[in-house]
């Protein structure tokens, strides 16, 4: 008996301690899962409202002087003096003589032509007697009688007196050839080019150089049909117009005016408009020079009452990302009227107060839950425990109010947010 018990004791207190322990591991408390809480994603956004927006027709262009002139001699001769600053870029004022021929021929006639009006003046005085003594004939001789024009000598003197006129006319002609040997500036300019050297023996009509004015110069810039559209052609010539270039690492700018429109060219069907600026040498801290390439800026037609948008905004060429009351966003599909590179007008599609998403955003799907920093200002931050607006509530540790038929307890979970399903065991 005493060794029945000393084998079945120690088996069944092992039995007792394995059904102990199953019993402690089904009946200990579940540990709960806290799922993490979700990403929202923060935006930077502004409030909308209706303003003014000035649109501005972008262009480019090369500048071109607004008065050239071809210089060409209007006799010919041997060049005899060449200013030294008639050189390409060379510079002038008016007045300046640039080239000088050699003028001795024009002297000599010049001389000639003088002479030949001293003799014609002569025959007109000698002729002018004769008909004076002539007339006084007649008159002695026969006083009653009409002489004729012959016997008073008429013609004769009419004659000499266009012998005196046509004198007159070739002094005029040699002293203008005499003048025309010296080529003068006939403005303040630049040397474009320069065809000539001392000694050359030049002809005439034949271009020796090239220079421009400093008063104005031009720019041919051209429009699309579109860009068309927003400028105002009856008023173009008091349109103002900015040029842009950069020199080195300096931007630099010249204003001018719309100066005449030449019309449409027939190959790109694109408008071309010219630019004036006056003074390009001192209206601004650089001089604008001829064959520089620039960009222009032209003020058109302004635009009242539009939403102005940035252009990073605007998504698909006409749509938007609005921001709701419950802060979540949709798509926004809108009419844009015109825009250049940093902003956009937007004629129809918003509301003024509507709440704008200006951060670029990759796909985005309606009532997504966002984070918006509206006009600088960040929302304020979420209670402890607490969700964005989307239903979440506080949870509360449940309690325990049955157990199952295995033994599991079957407790519900309670919370201020709802019923909650009941967590895998960790």
């Amino acid at each position: 008996m005493n060794l029945l018990l000393k084998i079945i004791l120690p088996v069944l207190v092992l039995i007792g301690c394995i059904f102990v322990s199953k019993k402690m591991v089904e009946t200990e408390p579940e540990a709960r899962r806290r799922g993490a809480p979700p990403s929202i994603q923060s935006v930077e956004a502004e409030t909308l409202k209706l303003s003014s927006f000035p649109i501005s027709l972008d262009s480019q262009g090369t500048v071109e002087p607004a008065q050239a002139t071809t210089l060409v001699p209007e006799v010919a001769g041997s060049v005899v003096t060449v200013s030294k600053n008639l050189v390409p870029g060379g510079r002038f004022a008016e007045g300046d003589i640039l080239v000088e021929l050699d003028k001795r021929d024009f002297e000599i006639a010049l001389t000639q032509a003088n002479a030949n009006l001293a003799q014609a003046q002569a025959a007109l005085q000698q002729e002018q007697a004769q008909a004076e003594v002539s007339k006084r004939e007649w008159e002695s001789l026969r006083g009653n009688q009409q002489a004729s024009a012959l016997t008073l000598r008429k013609p004769q003197v009419a004659a000499a007196r266009a012998n005196v006129r046509s004198a007159s006319a070739q002094v005029e002609r040699a002293q203008l050839d005499l003048d025309r040997a010296v080529m003068v500036a006939p403005y303040d300019g630049i040397v474009l080019e320069a065809n000539v050297d001392q000694g050359q023996f030049v002809n005439r009509g034949t271009a020796i150089g090239r220079i421009y004015s400093l008063a104005a110069v031009d720019v041919r810039l051209p429009l699309s049909s579109r860009q068309v559209s927003w400028l105002n052609i009856d008023s173009a010539d008091k349109t103002e117009v900015t040029l842009r270039a950069t020199i080195g690492i300096t931007e630099h700018e010249w204003d001018g005016r719309i100066e005449r429109i030449e019309g449409f060219d027939a190959g790109s069907q694109q408008l071309n408009v010219i630019a004036r600026i006056n003074n390009p040498e001192t209206v601004s801290t650089s001089p604008l020079r001829v064959g520089q390439y620039v960009n222009a800026r032209i003020a058109a037609t302004t635009l009242n009452d539009v939403f102005v948008i940035p252009r990073a905004a605007l998504r698909a060429e006409n749509e938007v990302v609005l921001v709701t009351e419950e802060s979540k966003i949709v798509r926004q599909p809108v009419d844009v009227a015109w825009g250049d590179s940093s902003v956009v007008a937007v004629t129809g599609g918003l509301e003024p107060g509507a709440v704008l998403v200006t951060t670029p955003l990759g796909t985005v799907v309606n009532d997504t839950p966002v984070r918006a920093i509206i006009d600088g200002v960040a929302p304020p931050p979420a209670k402890r425990g607490q969700g964005n607006g989307q239903g979440q509530g506080k949870g509360q540790r449940g309690e325990n109010t049955g157990q199952g038929p295995n033994g599991k307890q079957d407790g519900e979970r309670r919370g201020e947010g709802g019923k909650q399903p009941k967590q895998d065991r960790t």
